[in-house]
Formats: C-alpha cells, sequence, structure tokens
C-alpha cells in the first residue's frame, strides 16, 4: 500500500527540470504523480500532453544516468 494517493489534481504544468521521478497510479483517481528535487510530491491528470513529455524525458534521463 503506498502512503500517497492523489486526491486533488493540480491544474498548473510543471517545468519538467524540477521533476525526478514519477508514478503512476489508478485508484482512488486516475492520475500520474510527478515528485521534484525537493521530494515533493504533485498530482496531475495523465492525459495531458506536457504530462506524456515530461514522463519521456524523465525516463530518459535515467537512461541516461544507466549508461
Amino acid at each position: 500500500i503506498r502512503k500517497y494517493s492523489c486526491v486533488t489534481l493540480s491544474p498548473r504544468q510543471l517545468n519538467v527540470r524540477n521533476l525526478v521521478s514519477y508514478e503512476k497510479q489508478q485508484v482512488p483517481t486516475d492520475a500520474t504523480m510527478f515528485i521534484t528535487a525537493k521530494g515533493i510530491r504533485i498530482c496531475v491528470k495523465p492525459d495531458q500532453k506536457w504530462v506524456q513529455a515530461a514522463i519521456k524525458k524523465i525516463d530518459e534521463r535515467r537512461a541516461a544516468k544507466r549508461k
């Protein structure tokens, strides 16, 4: 069981440079939770274009670190 779950979703677009990680969830609402460099968790609607772009960017950064 996760300690954090998204109940309210932020309407704002986040700066991708500040995001270090993300988690996807379906319960209690369908959401993507981004985690910032400072450890702040922000929930957003997963169907927005910028959210998909941010996830891709984080994945690319992770892949680059592994090399």
